[in-house]
């Protein structure tokens, strides 16, 4: 009785693990995905071709690189991506906010230094909103710009 259950155990924990090492990679052809193996560079490309021992992923320009599915350590799907146009707009908005901001409170709080013989508090602040949003919008429009990239989902393990 002890034999049959400690073989059944066995059995039913052998089953578990092949069908775990079985069990689909959540990745479709012409989906871009980023791979790590034992190698310490990933693989970045587009999926070509999925069978039952792995996939093979194409990188720009390159031959396809076969990746056995026993090897994958990390997979990672993309989920696109901003523009740099866009990513430097929202930077740019950012920027122009919080150094305008900035600006605004700190001339308000030197307005006697501003101007010839000082200016008012009110005046003061929307000369420093004006030139804080300027300049802070032409800092975070490059911040953003520079920052645009794809975007990445681990789904495996």
């Amino acid at each position: 009785m002890t034999r049959s259950l400690v073989a059944s155990a066995a059995a039913i924990g052998g089953l578990t693990a092949q069908v775990l090492a079985q069990s689909a990679l959540p990745i479709a052809v012409d989906q871009r995905v980023r791979v790590w193996t034992s190698s310490p560079v990933a693989i970045t490309g587009k999926v070509t071709s999925i069978n039952a021992g792995g996939f093979e992923v194409t990188e720009a320009g390159r031959v396809p690189v076969s990746v056995a599915r026993v090897s994958v350590q990390r997979l990672e799907v993309s989920r696109g991506g901003k523009s740099p146009g866009a990513a430097a707009a929202k930077g740019a908005l950012w920027g122009a906010i919080i150094a305008g901001t900035a600006g605004a409170i700190l001339a308000a709080l030197q307005h006697e230094e501003i101007g010839d013989d000082g200016s008012s508090v009110g005046e003061a602040a929307a000369l420093g909103a004006w030139s804080g949003g300027l300049f802070g919008g032409l800092i975070g429009a490059g911040v953003g710009a520079a920052r645009a990239g794809e975007k990445w989902e681990q789904v495996w393990p």
